[in-house]
């Protein structure tokens, strides 16, 4: 216990007034003769006891008293485990309003996001008008990185809404303690009202700092679960017009209640392409799987919708795709063209198929092609095995068909930086293959499934064979992804991650003279699977306030042209930020679309492409911290500094004055001495004068 007035103890002297008073007899006796003094001396030394009694009775209360009097009016108080520095006269108060998704629920008192303000309110208006103030928010908008008026601080409250931004507590409390770092003159105060989501409340990554108090105060929902969308793929790479589609939807429900016939709705522009009906046990997830046929044509934009209730922002999931249409593909040969690749490619219109040879080259040219082939080059220089690795790693697709007699040191350092393992000695065993990747992206949609949704080939399914390969010096380290096995385990073809990109490489030349691959069924779905899916990959969906690049096709690579993202049905327009990296042209948003829906990117006044954004799903998980977990993990990282306020405290602002400067007790000893002069009363009353 400490005394904000200690000078008035030195009134307890006054304690030794009542003690003289007592010592010092004021009354004086007359001596009566009687004659028989034994009775009346027997009732004389009976009263005198009772008086003494009495006396030393009142001499204890009225020094307990004048005792409680005098601390009452030197002010005691219990002192707050804060840091000393709040006796600096002016106070940095910053104040954190989490108005995340998860704030738009209902708690006790109404939408959290409105009681948090009010809490907001109520706890500025506990301190003086000279004290500074700082409001925080998840946008980290830029009016809130100052420390204003008390006036102001208000203004600005009023101004918060829900947004589907969302930090982590310690991204919170750095922008906090930076500010109020520079502001060294100031007390600082760091208040955090949120709900805090396990997702977000990493307090186990916060550091200590005694300068700064930390008052915490949680908010809670009322118990509801959620069911949202939480992703969506396409099970194929490439999308194709008119062809069937399958889209696969991943639910959440977080509820305590299994949910039954759950329409799901799939609409893609403005029609309806597909319904099905969901049925979700508790706590957890189900994957439907949606099929469409896509139409001929224009721009695939769309969303997929479920109902809920109360929560909403994550029951549509918008999405946009291109179809492919064309494939533009480069075949660098080393002597004539393959009869062949031209044929399967060169007649069809959905590709753009250029044959040239190794020694008219133009390097600058490669990033307006999804695909190169290199077509049994025996001899690759330095120059052309850099650019093709750049061309690979940026994201674009390369076939190595390997020749009768390649040169090995230089295969060797072209395939190392692309992590393909160097060549052995030729094999010229006649081998047949004996296993196909069925389950590989490559093969899908290739064969028929069985009864069971499984693909098995027959065992005397007619397989090609080759004449001449060259087995890998294969290792447990290598990313290569075998697509065609020989029978003695060797790779016939192959891919290898790159980067953004991929390689292929096939082991045997591609002549009826070494492989009977060309002449084979299986050569049309397999380099043609191998083209479609060299497109460049492109999100089905955006996530809002991320700065993810989005790649515009290469056709339309022009320095001169500006480009625009705008909303569907809206009059929401940005310019992104333009960057050409290794030949491709990326567009920047830089956090500037915050709402869901469905864009466009215009070149001019042409649209270009679609793009999709969705909210985040972090806010969509129903988990949250409790006080006593929170307590917990600050103590265990050594910070002892903070106070857990209860938000149905009648008085927030005296929770905080007492967390601040303690706890005043003063009206606890006027109470006391009170008490004492009540019993004083009673006691004058129980011993009556006599």
């Amino acid at each position: 216990m400490a005394f904000v007035s200690p000078i008035f103890l030195y009134g307890l002297f006054a304690l030794a007034i009542p003690i003289l008073i007592h010592l010092i007899n004021f009354r004086r006796y007359k001596k009566i003769w009687f004659t028989n003094v034994k009775f009346l001396a027997e009732i004389k030394q009976e009263r005198q006891k009772r008086s003494q009694l009495k006396q030393w009775l009142l001499l204890a209360i009225r020094l307990l008293i004048i005792a409680s009097l005098v601390i009452a009016f030197a002010q005691p108080y219990l002192p707050s485990t804060l840091q000393p520095e709040k006796q600096k006269q002016q106070q940095g108060v910053s104040v954190f309003v989490d108005n995340s998704f998860s704030m738009d629920a209902v708690g006790s008192e109404g939408k959290l996001i409105e009681t948090a303000k009010a809490k907001a309110r109520e706890i500025v208006e506990g301190y003086k008008p000279s004290d500074r103030f700082q409001l925080l928010t998840n946008d980290f908008e830029g009016a809130h990185q100052n420390l204003v008026s008390k006036d102001e601080f208000l203004k600005l409250l009023e101004e918060v809404r829900i947004s589907p931004a969302s930090r982590k507590i310690s991204e919170v409390v750095s922008r906090q303690q930076d500010l109020l770092a520079g502001s060294p003159a100031l007390s600082a105060n760091i208040f955090l009202i949120s709900d805090f989501q396990e997702i977000t409340s990493d307090f186990i990554n916060l550091d200590a700092d005694t300068s700064v108090s930390f008052f915490i105060l949680p908010l809670e929902a009322n118990r509801t679960g959620n069911l949202y969308i939480d992703t969506a793929y396409f099970e194929s790479a490439v999308q194709q017009p008119d062809q069937l589609s399958r889209l696969r939807v991943r639910i959440r429900n977080t509820g305590p209640d299994r949910l039954e016939k759950i329409p799901v709705k799939l609409v893609i522009n403005a029609r309806q392409k597909a319904l099905a009906s969901a049925e979700i046990d508790p706590e957890t997830e189900t994957e439907l799987v949606l099929p469409f046929v896509n139409e001929p044509g224009g721009i695939q934009s769309g969303y997929i919708e479920i109902p809920d209730y109360p929560i909403v922002f994550d029951d549509r999931c918008y999405l946009s795709y291109p179809l492919v249409t064309t494939v533009s593909i480069l075949c660098i040969n080393h002597e004539g063209e393959n009869p062949y690749l031209s044929a399967l490619f060169g007649n069809d219109s959905a590709f753009q198929f250029l044959n040239t040879g190794i020694n008219s080259l133009n390097y600058s040219s490669f990033g307006a092609y999804s695909l190169i082939i290199l077509n049994q080059v025996n001899r690759i220089s330095s120059g052309l095995a850099q650019e093709l690795t750049r061309f690979a790693l940026n994201g674009g697709s390369l076939l190595v068909i390997l020749p009768l007699e390649p040169n090995q040191p230089e295969y060797k350092r072209f395939f190392l930086p692309l992590g393909i393992p160097g060549l052995q000695n030729a094999d010229t065993s006649q081998l047949r293959v004996s296993l196909i990747s069925v389950e590989s992206q490559l093969y899908a949609d290739v064969f028929e499934p069985d009864a069971s949704g499984k693909i098995v080939l027959p065992d005397n399914a007619d397989l090609p064979s080759v004449h001449l390969h060259y087995p890998l010096n294969l290792n447990t380290d290598s990313r290569m992804e075998p697509l065609l096995l020989l029978q003695n385990s060797d790779v016939l073809l192959a891919r290898t991650p790159a980067g953004k990109g991929e390689v292929y490489l096939l082991t045997s030349p591609l002549e009826l003279l070494y492989s009977s691959l060309p002449g084979h069924l299986l050569f049309v779905p397999t380099f043609y699977k191998i083209a479609l899916l060299s497109q460049p990959k492109r999100d089905l969906y955006y996530l809002t306030t991320s700065n993810t690049p989005v790649e515009i096709p290469a056709a339309t690579h022009q320095k001169d042209i500006v480009f625009r993202i705008v909303k569907d049905d809206s009059p929401f327009e940005i310019i992104p930020e333009l960057r050409f990296v290794d030949g491709r042209m990326l567009l920047y948003p830089h956090d500037q679309i915050r709402e869901a829906g469905l864009y466009t990117i215009n070149s001019g006044e042409k649209p270009l492409s679609g793009l999709a954004f969705n909210y985040p799903r972090t806010e969509s998980d129903r988990t949250f911290m409790d006080p006593e977990t929170i307590s917990e993990t600050l103590e265990r990282k050594k910070i002892h500094s903070f106070v857990l306020l209860k938000p149905d405290h009648p008085s927030l602002t005296k929770e905080i004055l007492e967390a601040e400067h303690g706890k005043p007790l003063w009206k606890l000893f006027i109470l006391i001495s009170l008490l004492f002069l009540a019993l004083e009363i009673a006691v004058i009353r129980l011993f009556p004068k006599q």
